[in-house]
């Protein structure tokens, strides 16, 4: 064999194994994690996350099911979140946490995606997503949320509520049975706000936008302010119950639950 062909060979071998050895340092890390918590009824469930999808359901067991799914480029950003889960009492308590500065300086960070299951009637009493959406489903308790940014979709809810978006829509739908609701406020920057409520609750409604439209199917007008932007101020029904709607950038639709 030629000295050409030898080493040709050697750096064809030599090329193959660091390529090899780039995979598998820049390989995709995928890690499920699952908990349970036994709990009764009026549980608090809060969640604190930083880069993620986050869906609430809820379903009729007397347990918190928890299931996390973290994905990452390399290992050594894997290694860079830890998933802290607390239950003391009626509460339990979820969170991403990160080594301090790895997150910011490592834009390709881990990314860390919820699915939650518990008891309808449990308050979420604190959810906190910075980057990701948000998804809450059939929930009876009182809801306190906020996403920096992402969306949010909240439907079949039926207690008080206080969500809020940067940068994001934000879409709520009350049932056709929620009458237990004093006070609901949806707050949203860079984004629209759809309300659905029942057709026959009574409430006194406050909608503000900068930069938008406010249309209701409630038989309620808006009206331009001074300078810019529009408000409504008005009742369904006998009034009582508190709605506030503000958005800086964005349209405010109230709508009719189905």
């Amino acid at each position: 064999m030629s000295k050409v062909v030898k080493n040709s060979l050697l750096s064809l071998v030599t090329f193959t194994s660091l390529i090899c050895l780039s995979l598998q340092v820049s390989a995709q890390v995928d890690e499920e994690i699952e908990k349970n918590f036994p709990v009764t009824s009026q549980t608090d469930f809060s969640l604190n996350n930083i880069n993620g999808v986050v869906t609430i359901n809820s379903w009729p067991k007397n347990n918190i099911k928890v299931l996390v799914n973290i994905s990452a480029k390399t290992q050594e950003a894997r290694d860079d979140v830890t998933i802290n889960m607390t239950h003391k009492n009626q509460r339990v308590t979820v969170s991403s946490d990160y080594k301090e500065n790895s997150y910011s300086q490592n834009k390709q960070g881990a990314k860390v995606d919820y699915q939650v299951w518990l008891p309808a009637d449990s308050n979420l009493s604190g959810i906190e997503l910075i980057n990701g959406n948000l998804i809450i489903r059939d929930i009876s308790g009182k809801i306190e949320a906020q996403v920096v940014n992402g969306s949010i979709k909240a439907s079949g809810l039926s207690g008080n509520s206080q969500i809020s978006s940067v940068n994001g829509h934000v879409n709520v739908v009350y049932s056709l049975n929620a009458t237990d609701v004093n006070n609901i406020d949806v707050e949203t920057v860079n984004g629209s706000i759809k309300l659905y409520l029942p057709e026959h609750i009574n409430a006194a409604i406050t909608a503000d936008t900068m930069h938008g439209s406010i249309n209701t199917e409630f038989g309620l007008e808006a009206r331009k302010n001074s300078f810019f932007g529009r408000n409504l101020r008005g009742k369904i029904g006998n009034g009582g119950n508190i709605v506030n709607l503000d958005s800086v950038n964005g349209n405010i639709k109230v709508l009719k639950s189905e």
